[in-house]
Parts: structure tokens; sequence; C-alpha cells
């Protein structure tokens, strides 16, 4: 069984602004490359066949507007005081959070799907690491680019992804794009 989610379509000029606020490539940091830069809705695990097919219908049951949302304040999650993910925040936002709940709904009743019962958290990915880093480097980062904002982010589509790993590394391919409504 492969591997789902379903993530918010960037635009590709948004995805250029976060390509170029991504730092130097330090050891063991992975920097996302454009195809990979995506905002999740929901993260699904593994998906036999036939419930991908369930999932896809059930998503195109979706009926929004497009939005627009602002991506901006850089962070980072890290455990045990070592940097795991370097992030990009998406601003809180009444249409994004309701056609996140919107999804989860589908699913649940499609596939009997659990959404995550920590509160949603809308980020994109920039970065991963894979082993030691300098805290000191990734804050010194952090702090010369706390300005970073993309303010007017037209959200149009999202999409099914499934994840295959090729060296450790995963790869997304699109299962199915869902187009938002014009207003």
């Amino acid at each position: 069984m492969q591997r789902y989610f379903v993530a918010v379509v960037l635009p590709d000029e948004s995805k250029e602004r976060l390509l170029s606020i991504q730092p130097s490539a330090l050891p063991d940091m992975r920097l996302l490359g454009r195809h990979e830069l995506h905002l999740t809705l929901h993260y699904l695990g593994e998906v036999s066949d036939r419930s991908r097919d369930l999932v896809r219908r059930a998503l195109e049951e979706i009926k929004a507007n497009r939005f627009v949302l602002a991506i901006g304040r850089l962070g980072l999650f890290s455990t045990d005081g070592q940097p795991k993910v370097l992030w990009s925040a998406v601003e809180k936002d009444p249409a994004l959070n309701a056609i996140h709940r919107s999804i989860g709904d589908v699913l649940t009743r499609a596939i009997g799907f659990q959404p995550e019962q920590r509160p949603y958290f809308p980020h994109v990915t920039l970065a991963r690491f894979n082993g030691p880093c300098s805290l000191a480097v990734v804050e010194d980062y952090l702090e010369q680019n706390e300005g970073f904002n993309i303010s007017a982010v037209l959200v149009k589509q999202f999409a099914l992804y499934s994840t295959t790993f090729v060296d450790g590394v995963p790869q997304y391919q699109e299962e199915g794009v869902f187009n938002l409504l014009v207003e």
C-alpha cells in the first residue's frame, strides 16, 4: 500500500518565493524541491487501492470557493534541541480551516478516516534535518529572515498525492486534482 495525503496546490509564484527563502544547504539538511512544496490539509497514511478510489470520489464532493491566504513567519520543529523541520507558517484563515474540516468530514464518512486530534497548524516545509545541526546557525537564519511574507496566495486547487520513497527521499505523485469554485 502507498501513503497518501491531501494538500493545497501552491501557485508557481509562491513556490518561487519559498525556494528563494531557503537557507544554504548544511550537512544533514535536505532542502525541499519545487515539486515537493505544498500545504498539507490531511495526511492519510497507507491506503489500499480500493480506499484510494473512495477517497477520490469523496474529495470530488468538496464544494468550496477559491480563497487567498498569506504565508509568512519562518519557524522550526525540533526534538531534544535538535532541528528537525524548517517551515513557513500559513496565517490563520477561515476558508482554509473550513476546507480542512470539510475534507476531514468527507474522508471520515468515505473510509473511516480519523483526523489528527491536535490542532491544525498549516505550514509549508522548506527543509528537513536528517542529523545534528547547529541550532545557532538555524536560529541566525530565522532571525535574518523574520520579515518573510507572501501576502496574497490564491488557492485554486487541492490535490490527492501518493508518496513513494527513492533512496530515502519522498517522491510525490498527483493522484487527483480538485478545482475550487470561482465566486
